[in-house]
C-alpha cells in the first residue's frame, strides 16, 4: 500500500477524532509530509474561539462562549519494507486550555499501528488504536480500537476502501457509560488533477452497546469531503470542505425525557493551510454544528473557529 492510500485510510476511519472524542467537531486529520524519511511529524499552536464550550460525548453544553489556547503534536514512523507493504507507527497529541471553562480543558492522546499488503486484486490492513484523554485536569476516557479492512484502486482516479471497527471505550468515573461498539464503513475517492484534487464520500453504520441501556443507539452517518490544493509560490496550499451527518436512534427509555432519545447531527467544516515557508505554515478552520435532539442537553448549536501556526518536517 502506497503511502498515499495509507494516509487517505487514516483521513477515513478520522483517527484524529477518536484522540479528541470528548470535544467539539474536530477538524479532519492532517495529512503528514511525504518523502524519503521514515520519520515526519508536525506540531502546532493557536488560538480558538467556542461559542458554546461542549463536552459532546456526555451531553454537557455551558450555553455560553470562550476562548482557548490550542496546542497539537503529530509524529509518524513509516519505515520502507517493500513496494506492496506498509507498516507505520504513529502518537499524536492535543490539548486545549480555556481562558474561563477550565474544567473544560481536554488533552488527548492517541497511539496506533497501521499495516497493510497489496496482494494484487487488493489491499488489506488492520490498525489499532489507543487513546486517552483527561478532561479539566482529570482523567476522563479510555478507547480502544481495532479495524481490519480491504482498499484498491481503480485506474488512477477511484479509490474504494471498506473497513469493520471493534471500539471499547471507558469513562473514567463514569461506568454508565461504558461500551463497545461495531461498525462497518464505507469511502469512495474521486481523484482529479493528479492527486491535487478529490471528493470523497462515506457510510458507516454503527450499534453500541453500554453498560446503561440508555445509552445504546443505533446510528448512520453520511459523510463528504472536497480537497484541494493550489500553487502558492514554491510551496502548495490546501483547501478542504466537509460535511457530516448522523443520526443515533436509541433502543431504551430515556429516563429524564421519559421517551426514547432521537439525535440528528449536521456537521460542516472548511479549512485552508497557507505555507510560509519550507517547514512552516499558517491553517484556519471553521466549524458548525447543528445537533437536534429530544434530550433538551444534547440540543444546541456550536461554531468554532481557530487560527494556528505551525511547522512540518
Amino acid at each position: 500500500m502506497s503511502r498515499t492510500s495509507r494516509l487517505l485510510a487514516a483521513g477515513a476511519v478520522s483517527a484524529l477524532t477518536i484522540a479528541t472524542a470528548a470535544a467539539a467537531p474536530a477538524p479532519e486529520k492532517p495529512e503528514l509530509r511525504e518523502g524519503p524519511s521514515a520519520f515526519s511529524a508536525e506540531f502546532s499552536a493557536g488560538v480558538e474561539y467556542d461559542d458554546n464550550v461542549s463536552v459532546i460525548d456526555i451531553d454537557n453544553n455551558t450555553g455560553t462562549d470562550d476562548f482557548a489556547a490550542v496546542f497539537d503534536g503529530e509524529v509518524e514512523f513509516a519505515p520502507d519494507i517493500g513496494d506492496d507493504s506498509s507498516f507505520a507507527l504513529g502518537y499524536s497529541f492535543s490539548q486545549s486550555l480555556y481562558e474561563t471553562f477550565d474544567d473544560f480543558n481536554l488533552q488527548s492522546h492517541l497511539a496506533s499501528v497501521d499495516a497493510s499488503h497489496d496482494l494484487g486484486i487488493f489491499e488489506i490492513g488492520g490498525a489499532y488504536r489507543f487513546a486517552h484523554s483527561r478532561l479539566g485536569g482529570s482523567p476522563f476516557l479510555t478507547l480502544h480500537q481495532f479495524s481490519p479492512s480491504l482498499s484498491r484502486f481503480f485506474g488512477e482516479s477511484l479509490y474504494l476502501r471498506g473497513e469493520y471497527t471493534y471500539t471499547d471505550r471507558n469513562f473514567i468515573g463514569r461506568i454508565d457509560r461504558d461500551g463497545d461498539s461495531h461498525a462497518g464503513a464505507g469511502d469512495a475517492y474521486f481523484f482529479m488533477n493528479g492527486a491535487k484534487t478529490y471528493i470523497a464520500l462515506g457510510y458507516r453504520w454503527e450499534k453500541e452497546d453500554a453498560v446503561d441501556p440508555q445509552f445504546d443507539f443505533q446510528g448512520d452517518t453520511l459523510r463528504a469531503r472536497f480537497s484541494q490544493r493550489f500553487p502558492l509560490g514554491t510551496r502548495d496550499g490546501h483547501f478542504r470542505i466537509g460535511y457530516r451527518y448522523e443520526n443515533r436512534d436509541y433502543s431504551s427509555i430515556t429516563p429524564s425525557i421519559s421517551a426514547l432519545r432521537e439525535d440528528k447531527r449536521h456537521r460542516f467544516n472548511a479549512e485552508i493551510e497557507v505555507p510560509l515557508g519550507k517547514a512552516l505554515f499558517t491553517r484556519l478552520n471553521a466549524e458548525y454544528g447543528d445537533f437536534q435532539s429530544n434530550l433538551p442537553a444534547a440540543d444546541f448549536n456550536q461554531t468554532v473557529v481557530s487560527a494556528r501556526i505551525g511547522l512540518r518536517f
